[in-house]
């Protein structure tokens, strides 16, 4: 018997992108470990990727073609060979692309995000086809277009800084459950001192963990946004020199915010005006004492009508 340890990376769409420790015996997966040796990882792995070995060779695990064979709902399948299926695919597809290739929607997503698996193959076969193009994003499209028109680029922040912070605004996010990593570094910050606020309409595990959680309505984001810079404008809790020097339109952005006083904003949120005041003066405070704050703005925030502008004012806070 022969045992040896093969490095990969995880390949799910997920923040944490983390090292693993393979161990293979006679060319079987027998464990998989997160790598003790990579910052991110901390040789910690989430439930599902630390029990891949189960799901690789589960008995249920689905192998070979299946077509249904009864009506949709009633799990009626029998099983064909591969070129069977490769068969009837191209045919189905042939035929609707005769009579109009866009008809076709490849409506696929990262479910695993190597470059070969992921869209490569796909996108050359479906280009080639003349079928309809999908954004390839479809799952944060408009948060990405906010934050561009924004920052400028899509940056993020270093992960590894998260431990400096003194205030943490988890917004819209339940790290808990999907961003593991970042969650055991903000522990750590909690710790050493950190206050930690859920902004969420959801309490989550999260939202039940941190120092505070304020429950707005689905879809105010952008409303809770405006009203802080509201407050920070209002009591100048302002850096003018960064405004001055890195920024464009402070003064449109200004005369917009003007209207969003703590008032206005709590009713729009469903929150009190003086969770909106002390929450834009506590941001306020510690960002100018240079002491850090650090947002961590997910998904659910820009899934809303109007989403794209919900990220784009949280972006607009620093």
């Amino acid at each position: 018997m022969t045992t040896s340890i093969v490095r990969a990376a995880c390949p799910h769409d997920c923040p944490d992108t983390c090292a693993l420790l393979v161990t293979v015996k006679d060319g079987v997966a027998t464990e998989v470990r997160g790598d003790p040796d990579h910052p991110p990882t901390s040789g910690v792995l989430c439930t599902k990727v630390s029990r891949y070995t189960e799901r690789t060779y589960h008995p249920d695990r689905l192998l070979y073609p299946m077509r249904r064979v009864g009506k949709k709902g009633e799990g009626r399948f029998e099983r064909i060979s591969w070129d069977e299926a490769i068969a009837t695919i191209a045919q189905r597809l042939g035929q609707i692309a005769l009579r109009d290739p866009q008809a076709i929607l490849p409506y696929s997503y990262a479910g695993t995000m190597g470059q070969v698996q992921g869209e490569s193959m796909a996108g050359r076969f479906f280009n080639r086809l003349g079928a309809s193009q999908l954004e390839r994003t479809i799952c944060a499209s408009a948060g990405g277009a906010g934050y561009r028109y924004t920052i400028g680029a899509r940056i993020g922040t270093d992960l590894e800084q998260v431990g400096n912070a003194r205030l943490i605004l988890i917004w819209g996010g339940n790290p808990i459950a999907s961003n593991l990593h970042f969650w055991t570094r903000v522990q750590a910050a909690k710790r050493n001192g950190a206050r930690l606020i859920a902004i969420d309409p959801y309490r989550s595990l999260t939202a039940e963990k941190c120092h505070q959680h304020i429950a707005l309505l689905p879809g105010t984001d952008a409303a809770l946004a405006l009203g802080m810079m509201h407050v920070l404008i209002a009591e100048d809790l302002l850096d003018h020199d960064y405004i001055a020097r890195h920024t464009l339109g402070f003064d449109q952005l200004k005369e917009r915010v003007a209207e969003w006083t703590p008032a206005r904003t709590a009713e729009v949120c469903g929150i009190k005006a003086e969770e909106v005041l002390a929450l834009g003066r506590e941001y306020g405070r510690v960002a100018l004492a240079g002491e850090g704050v650090f947002i961590r703005a997910n998904y659910g925030l820009q899934r809303v009508r109007g989403g794209g502008m919900a990220a784009r004012n949280v972006a607009c806070l620093p």
